[in-house]
């Protein structure tokens, strides 16, 4: 019988690449084959095993390797004779770790060496998003699909319609880790402006955990610009939690210079949350014309055109439906559906 081997080089039940692995592993079940997932970093987290013990011994077998840093199993997989699936949800550059942290730089430099690696062996290759598509073709990938990553958005309490605007007291919100190519740097830089000029009693809540040098960073910067009372760094929260910080922000703002999907991006939008974000790499794709796309991230224009959305009323109103329109085209059940039959395509030859 076939078996389906889900390879990760982390396994965290609860973060973006846990779930995403699990959605798989649950839907290889169900099309009837048998299935596990192996990882060399699985905590406590079941349904992970301890990829130590990873052997493949069947030709017919099928290993889908979920590619987003270096890892000790793509040696494995090279000398693997089962068929590949290279699922890539992107790997950061490697530059903007250089100053934080030399050991992740050098794993992310030794991820993308290890995707050339793999070219050859792939029969299907399966990217996040049009960018991620294109990083593959770039190394010789071919036979490439794009499918969005799987996740389940939260249920969607309504948001009573905006009659006024916010004057004062509005929330940022800004969800991922801490770890440079996020900037919250320049974000929190933004907001210092924003306090000054527009809103006082304005609150910024930053939502992840992360590198503990660029943590520390953050922290001596907010000191800084004296903002202690103003931003929140709330670090890893329930499913419940994040939804209730979706629910009571005003504005959801993203800086990052490096996203190849972005997920906290739909989940705003889902959530009625108007959406202001830079655009770089994977994120005019990703809100596909439903956010406000900045190509700036100077401090005193970032923090206009927040201001101009919060106090217009039309404005926020069409943002925020544009955006329930986007969360609403990312369907999971389409996107399982389209790795269904992907999968299947690929598992029954």
């Amino acid at each position: 019988m076939t078996t389906v081997h889900h390879l990760t080089p982390t396994f965290h039940a609860h973060d973006a690449l846990g779930q995403h692995t699990k959605e798989l592993h649950h839907l290889v079940e169900k099309l009837g084959f048998r299935s596990c997932i192996w990882s060399p970093e699985k905590k406590r987290s079941t349904p992970a095993r301890n990829a130590k013990r990873f052997r493949a011994k069947n030709s017919d077998d099928v290993l889908i390797y979920q590619a987003a840093t270096g890892s000790s199993l793509v040696d494995k997989i090279i000398q693997s004779d089962a068929r590949l699936v290279v699922n890539y949800h992107n790997i950061t550059p490697a530059r903007y770790f250089d100053q934080w942290s030399s050991e992740l730089a050098l794993e992310l430099r030794e991820g993308r060496q290890q995707l050339a690696q793999l070219v050859d062996r792939t029969s299907l290759a399966i990217a996040d998003s049009e960018y991620n598509a294109a990083e593959l073709r770039s190394l010789g990938f071919s036979n490439i699909e794009v499918i969005p990553v799987l996740f389940k958005l939260g249920e969607r309490t309504k948001k009573e319609e905006r009659l006024e605007t916010v004057q004062n007291g509005s929330q940022w919100l800004f969800v991922g880790r801490l770890v440079p190519n996020k900037a919250q740097h320049d974000l929190i830089a933004a907001f210092a402006i924003y306090r000054e000029f527009y809103d006082p009693q304005a609150k910024l809540v930053l939502l992840g955990v992360g590198l503990a040098s660029y943590e520390k960073a953050i922290k001596d910067l907010i000191y800084e610009l004296n903002l202690q009372g103003s931003i929140k760094m709330v670090g890893a929260v329930t499913d419940q939690a994040k939804r209730d910080y979706f629910s009571s922000s005003d504005i959801y703002v993203s800086l990052s210079e490096h996203e190849g999907f972005g997920i906290p991006l739909i989940e705003a939008m889902h959530y009625g949350v108007p959406v202001v974000a830079y655009d770089a790499a994977a994120v005019k794709e990703t809100l596909n014309g439903e956010g406000l796309l900045l190509d700036s991230k100077t401090p005193t224009e970032v923090a206009a055109v927040v201001n101009e959305i919060l106090q217009d009323s039309n404005m926020f109103s069409n943002l925020v439906s544009g955006g329930h329109r986007r969360s609403e085209e990312i369907s999971f059940q389409a996107n399982l559906e389209t790795y269904r039959t992907s999968l299947l395509s690929l598992i029954s030859n």
